[in-house]
C-alpha cells in the first residue's frame, strides 16, 4: 500500500514537472525570437569607420548612419562619372589615346604586383653581393 502511494506521489511530482517545463519552453523561445531577429538585423548592418568604434549607437542610428553613407556612396559616383565625362570631353583624340594607354599600363603594373613576388621559373635570384 504505502508503495503504490509512493509510486503514485512520484508520477504526480513528474508529471507536474513536465507540465512546468512545457509552459516555460514557449515562453523562452519566444522572448528569444527578437533578440534573435534584433541581433541579425544589427549584423547586417556593416558601418565605416569611425561609426563603427562607437558601441553605444542604437539599431536605429546604426541604420541612418548606413543610410547617410550609402547616400552618400551614390552621389560620389555620379560625380565621378560626371568629371571623367566633362575631362574627356576636353582631351584631343591624341590624349584620349595616350590616356587609354596610360591606364593600361597602370592596370598592368597594379595586376603584376598584387601577384606578389612570384617569380617567373626561368628567373635567376639576385646576386646578394654587388659586382665590384
Amino acid at each position: 500500500m504505502k508503495l503504490n502511494r509512493s509510486l503514485i506521489a512520484l508520477l504526480c511530482t513528474g508529471m507536474l514537472t513536465a507540465a512546468v517545463y512545457a509552459e516555460e519552453a514557449p515562453a523562452k523561445e519566444k522572448k528569444e525570437a527578437p533578440k534573435t531577429e534584433k541581433k541579425e538585423k544589427a549584423k547586417a548592418i556593416s558601418l565605416t569607420l569611425p561609426w563603427k568604434l562607437l558601441t553605444t549607437l542604437t539599431l536605429e542610428q546604426k541604420e541612418k548612419i548606413n543610410k547617410i553613407h550609402m547616400e552618400t556612396l551614390e552621389e560620389t559616383k555620379k560625380l565621378k562619372e560626371k568629371e571623367e565625362t566633362e575631362c574627356m570631353a576636353v582631351l584631343t583624340p591624341e590624349q584620349k589615346e595616350e590616356l587609354e594607354k596610360a591606364l593600361e599600363k597602370q592596370k598592368a603594373e597594379m595586376k603584376e604586383k598584387k601577384g606578389g613576388d612570384k617569380k617567373p621559373a626561368d628567373s635567376k635570384p639576385a646576386d646578394p653581393k654587388p659586382a665590384e
